[in-house]
């Protein structure tokens, strides 16, 4: 016996429950569907042309992307990423460095 029951979230998109009677037990099963991913491989490419310690990346995007970061030498880097909303990427960066950020 399967019963599927549709749940009213406040916040967020809605969950799907499925309780599934397994030999006497009850499973449940929680299905919550991600954001839509981007069509077509869409990336923004971003460019640094001068060191900073911060890298504001108004890309438009849709999305919160993956971010990839590279030195002027074309060496990954490593730094502080948050996306403070689905069209804008901060990225922080100790020390200033210039550079390029690839979004996907």
């Amino acid at each position: 016996m399967s019963d599927q029951v549709a749940i009213e979230v406040i916040e967020g998109p809605s969950i799907t429950v499925e309780v599934v009677e397994d030999g006497g037990v009850e499973v449940v099963e929680v299905i919550h569907p991600g954001p839509q991913g981007p069509a077509g491989g869409v990336s923004y490419i971003y460019q640094q042309a001068t060191p900073s310690s911060s890298w504001v990346i108004n890309h438009n995007l849709g999305y919160r992307p993956a971010v990839e970061l590279l030195d002027t030498g074309s060496q990954e880097i490593d730094a502080e990423v948050a996306h403070p909303s689905v069209n804008q990427t901060i990225v922080t960066l100790n020390p200033a460095t210039a550079g390029l950020a690839r979004l996907t």
